[in-house]
């Protein structure tokens, strides 16, 4: 479907223009406008080949595109643990549209990235963990379920209109090579409308360092999976350490819902 020719008027009636005319004054593309008129959104009638529609509808459209759109109500989730189990049925098997359609579900209906992480995702990833301890499952099909999580949750991670809380700065100790659970916690801190700076694994601490005081964060993370890095996480939280900085050591078990209560005393 291409943009239609603007010079035949003949048939027309007063008071209409062509699609493509208002689909400049809507200030959208010629194949939107065509999308309003096929769902019946926009009226139109075609004469000798050519889309025209009443000025008067362009200009309802127009108002009802400029109204506030009312947030979806939220749905209450009184048990999360068959959208666990479901997450981790689809992780198993590599399903990753279904896995991502699911967590785009509670998110659009009302749901935090917190509670998604915390009660969905993180649970479900254990159980693959297990898995693969107990033979289950390979090393690639673990890391499979973890690159589909990491990939939704990317595409889940908001940003905020509006003044940001504070700036903060999220790492990990040398050694724990875990990307997903420094991923969540930038992904809830942006829901939080924090400024993050996630600078993911195996960075050198003098780099942070650095960095921290070229941003000057007032909330440092340092995210810890794997139990024995906990004493690195550790130094590294001392050497960030500044005046009017907070750091935050995580450790597991730890939810996201408590890290984020624990950052807004920083904000």
């Amino acid at each position: 479907m291409s943009a239609e020719g603007e010079g035949d008027d003949a048939g027309a009636s007063p008071g209409t223009i062509t699609l493509q005319v208002a689909a400049d004054q809507l200030g959208v593309h010629y194949q939107t406008a065509y999308r309003w008129v096929r769902r019946g959104e926009l009226p139109a009638v075609k004469i000798h080949g050519v889309y025209r529609v009443e000025l008067a509808d362009v200009a309802s459209l127009a108002q009802r595109r400029a109204e506030p759109t009312p947030p979806p109500p939220k749905r209450l989730v009184r048990d999360w643990e068959p959208y666990g189990r479901r997450l981790f049925d689809r992780l198993l098997i590599g399903d990753e549209l279904q896995a991502r359609e699911l967590l785009e579900d509670l998110v659009s209906s009302g749901s935090s990235l917190a509670e998604v992480c915390d009660h969905v995702v993180v649970p479900a990833l254990v159980r693959i963990g297990e898995a693969w301890m107990v033979g289950d499952l390979s090393i690639a099909e673990e890391h499979r379920a973890s690159a589909i999580c990491e990939r939704t949750i990317g595409r889940l991670t908001p940003s905020p209109p509006g003044r940001p809380r504070g700036v903060a700065m999220v790492c990990s100790p040398p050694g724990d090579d875990h990307q997903l659970p420094g991923q969540m916690a930038t992904a809830v801190l942006r829901e939080d409308h924090w400024r993050v700076h996630h600078v993911g694994t195996n960075v050198p601490i003098e780099d942070l360092v650095a960095m921290a005081a070229a941003e000057r964060p007032s909330l440092v993370v340092v995210s810890v999976v794997w139990p024995p890095s906990m004493p690195a996480a550790n130094e590294m939280a001392a050497q960030l350490e500044a005046p009017r900085r907070r750091v935050l050591v995580g450790a597991p078990g730890l939810t996201l819902g408590h890290l984020v209560s624990l950052a807004r005393l920083s904000g």
